[in-house]
């Protein structure tokens, strides 16, 4: 009896005292759990500061873009004021309070400057005492041209408010012989800034007056907050809204711009990082159990060894890794660099061309008016014909600017468009250079054409083909220089053939010629990286097909899209 008490005393206290390896595995699994609960917290630390720093960031980004369109916005709205009050008889109309020539002379500019932005509300005239004395665009009620005090001595720019207004004034006052004689004002809508901060950002945006109640025209904005800088949640959504205050220039601040960005993706970062952490914690857990209940000595020992290998493995790779992606990366924005700069100097080229005609009639003009004045012939007739014939050819060569300006615009969202216009587009360019070098241009395109893609990449890509063709046909010296142009679409594909008679590509293999910096032209003129990135704009960013041969005349370029 004594023995088996002994022996049933001995398994209990063995059974009730946990063995070295059991103690080990708790202590282990004790340890693994510290560890991922303070990884998954310093994952959900680090994902929540980089979301912070973003939404700090597009904040700043959105009041600057405000900030540096109301900047743009007045110095280029007082130009136009000083431009229209030098301009032939203003000042004159404006002291004898003549309203007829006042709306005369400053018409065609009211209508050059509302084509430009469709916001502008009207330019407006005042006497020595404030008093209205014309005004072309809309008619302004009475609270929208209420003044206090004097006409100001140096300009004043900012908003006006009154109940349920608000304009952008930017107010100059016109001065004679040191003598204030009244006052041109341009109003601007408020929807002007809303549209370039909208623009800029893609947000919606809403113009909110000081005591009004916010209607929020989508039910998703229920119940968001309109306090600057606040976070806010519906059933739907989580939004940040972003608030920029009018300042007000006679009155206090009464409208406010509100956009609301809609943070829903990143709140589902964070929780993902957590879910994401304890997943893992969890995961690795398990396989940590069966691996301690597996073979504890052996097994861990060669985990260790296994794991040692792996992360310096690993370790490499991933450096090998980011260095082959950094230098990639380099390659890449070298290469976007030198086509911008290869792309500018076309365009400096291009607008040459365009303004060569336009320059000539405007020296012509000048120099006629010259003589007229010499020989005393020059009447207010022939010297305003003059003038407006001026202004109509500065009118065409800012336009030119537009265009190129717009060419070169880049874009984010794909659209449906006419292959023949996208060709029309980038002929515009060129057009001018073409006809100065006397190259013949032979045009063979269906109108039906249409294709989902980008347009003003595609027609940057005919630019560059055609500016190549025109290099090669100058370089050369080819007779009767000639370049084709044709456009058929069949079966649901698009074939554009774009061929010269320049003599052809003296490149083996010919499909050298879309590699980096391989140009046949002359070190001078020639980057190698035109058709390089055409290539890459058709094949990747259009889903087509770039490809080129030689004819028994010339080099021909075939687009497939």
């Amino acid at each position: 009896m004594s023995l088996a008490s002994d022996t049933n005393l001995s398994y209990i206290k063995a059974l009730s005292t946990p063995s070295t390896k059991t103690k080990t595995m708790i202590f282990v699994l004790m340890l693994f759990l510290a560890m991922a609960t303070l990884f998954g917290w310093m994952r959900y630390l680090d994902v929540r500061d980089g979301i912070e720093k973003s939404r700090k960031d597009y904040a700043a980004q959105i009041h600057s873009i405000y900030a540096m369109t109301l900047k743009r916005t007045s110095a280029f709205y007082l130009n136009r004021a000083y431009a229209n009050l030098d301009s032939y008889g203003i000042k004159e109309a404006l002291e004898q309070k003549n309203i007829a020539q006042l709306t005369g002379l400053s018409s065609f500019r009211w209508n050059v400057l509302k084509q430009e932005n469709p916001y502008l509300l009207g330019i407006r005239f005042y006497d020595e005492n404030l008093m209205l004395l014309a005004y072309l665009g809309k008619e302004p009620k009475h609270e929208e041209i209420e003044q206090s005090g004097e006409v100001p001595s140096e300009p004043k720019i900012g908003f006006f408010f009154s109940k349920h207004y608000a304009a952008y004034h930017i107010m100059v006052p016109v001065i004679v012989h040191e003598k204030v004689i009244g006052m041109l004002e341009f109003a601007i809508a408020p929807e002007f800034f809303l549209n370039e901060v909208e623009e800029f950002s893609n947000l919606k945006g809403y113009i909110l007056f000081k005591g009004e109640a916010f209607v929020p025209p989508d039910e998703a904005l229920l119940g968001i907050s309109l306090h600057d800088g606040e976070i806010s949640q519906n059933k739907k959504s989580t939004y940040i809204t972003h608030v920029i205050t009018l300042k007000g220039l006679i009155r206090d601040d009464l409208a406010q711009l509100i956009f609301f960005q809609d943070i829903s993706d990143q709140q589902q970062k964070l929780l993902d990082a957590v879910y994401a952490a304890f997943f893992v914690a969890m995961s690795m857990m398990a396989v940590l159990l069966i691996i301690l209940n597996y073979g504890f000595n052996v097994l861990i020992l060669r985990l260790e060894k296994s794991e040692a290998s792996l992360k310096e493995l690993n370790h490499t790779l991933e450096d090998r890794v980011n260095e082959e992606i950094k230098g990639r990366m380099e390659n890449e924005q070298i290469l976007m660099h030198q086509s911008r700069l290869a792309s500018m100097g076309e365009m400096i080229g291009n607008i040459a061309h365009q303004w060569r005609q336009p320059l000539s009639e405007l020296g012509a003009t000048l120099m006629n008016l010259q003589i007229l004045w010499e020989k005393q012939k020059l009447t207010t007739a022939v010297f305003e014909d003059r003038i407006q014939r001026s202004e109509g050819l500065i009118a065409y060569m800012s336009k030119t600017i537009d265009d190129f300006r717009n060419f070169f615009a880049s874009e984010t969202k794909k659209e449906r468009y006419r292959v023949s216009e996208a060709i029309h587009k980038s002929l515009e360019l060129i057009e001018s250079a073409l006809k100065n070098h006397h190259i013949k241009l032979i045009l063979e395109l269906e109108h039906s054409c249409e294709v989902e893609g980008y347009p003003s990449q595609f027609a940057q890509v005919m630019l560059n083909i055609i500016s190549n063709a025109k290099d090669t046909l100058l370089e050369r010296s080819i007779s009767d220089p000639t370049i084709w142009i044709s456009l058929t679409c069949k079966e649901g594909k698009t074939l554009i053939c774009i061929a010269d008679n320049g003599g052809g590509i003296a490149l083996e293999p010919i499909e050298k010629i879309f590699e980096p910096y391989v140009s046949t032209k002359h070190a001078k003129s020639g980057t190698g990286i035109g058709l390089y990135m055409s290539k890459t704009i058709i094949e990747k960013n259009a889903n087509g097909i770039l490809r080129a041969y030689n004819s028994d005349k010339g080099a021909v370029f075939e687009i497939i899209l």
